[in-house]
């Protein structure tokens, strides 16, 4: 049994947090927003001048370390998990970091599927699980957060690649979550709508963007800021102890409308 402290909104220390994909996006923001509350946030990212572009915006005060790593390099993420220091527990992770595609399934190479599942499933498979381990071993728990996409929960033309590695995420995220539930390890997905990232701006061009956005009742883009605060709610005690196996819909209702438009380009 937690802490009734915890489970009645009392005193919480969030401890540190791992977040990929720090560097730009909804991983940036993600960062910001967990520094803002208290968390001490260890930044990964491949791109290392962003990621010291944002260590300077924060300064050291602020709890931030970075590292510039390929989180596809298993070896990579086995380091940066040993290596945390033991007077602050990892009572995080929040899985950003992922790679796009908008091929449609007759034109997709089988080498663009892996290099898509690389990044999405492999990469967080491995990091959840690293983890999930030093989590285990400290015994005060924690919590897991990955970020699919509605794109995993419905089927989207052009996203052979892309949602189907984030529906993997989603049911191996549900699994965790029923495994680690006797460690006190949380697991559960954010699955964002539309959102103004670069990687979206790249994949959402013209008719498509048009498209998408005819899918959404609130008929515009999320910020990535909005999707943090979502992942905020996700990882602190106070406010989810009792959500697991749980994916949060951040979409401007556009999971609830139903499916979505067929592509003129691909249909």
């Amino acid at each position: 049994m937690r802490d009734t402290e915890t489970l009645n909104g009392g005193p919480f220390s969030p401890g540190r947090v791992i977040v990929t994909g720090a560097a730009s996006g909804i991983g940036r923001a993600t960062a910001t927003c967990l520094l803002l509350e208290g968390w001490k946030v260890v930044a990964i990212d491949r791109d290392a001048l962003a990621l010291e572009q944002l260590r300077l915006e924060h300064g050291k005060a602020a709890g931030l370390s970075v590292d510039a790593v390929d989180i596809t390099h298993t070896n990579e993420i086995e380091r940066i998990v040993s290596e945390l220091a033991n007077d602050v527990p990892l009572r995080g992770l929040v899985c950003c970091a992922a790679k796009g595609d908008n091929t449609p399934f007759l034109e997709l190479s089988l080498s663009s599927l892996r290099s898509v599942f690389d990044v999405n499933l492999m990469a967080t498979f491995s990091l959840c699980q690293a983890a999930a381990q030093r989590m285990a071993r400290h015994g005060k728990g924690g919590s897991i957060v990955n970020i699919t996409s509605v794109s995993g929960l419905r089927a989207n033309a052009g996203r052979s690649a892309y949602g189907s590695s984030k529906a993997a995420v989603e049911m191996l995220s549900k699994i965790m979550a029923v495994e680690l539930a006797p460690t006190r390890i949380r697991v559960n997905t954010l699955a964002p709508g539309p959102t103004l990232t670069s990687m979206a701006v790249g994949m959402h061009r013209g008719s498509e963007r048009e498209r998408l956005l005819r899918s959404v009742p609130q008929g515009r883009y999320a910020t990535p800021e909005e999707i943090a605060q979502g992942v905020a709610f996700l990882l602190d005690e106070r406010r989810s102890a009792y959500v697991t196996g749980h994916t949060l819909c951040v979409d401007g209702g556009m999971y609830a409308a139903g499916s979505f438009e067929p592509s003129p380009a691909i249909a």
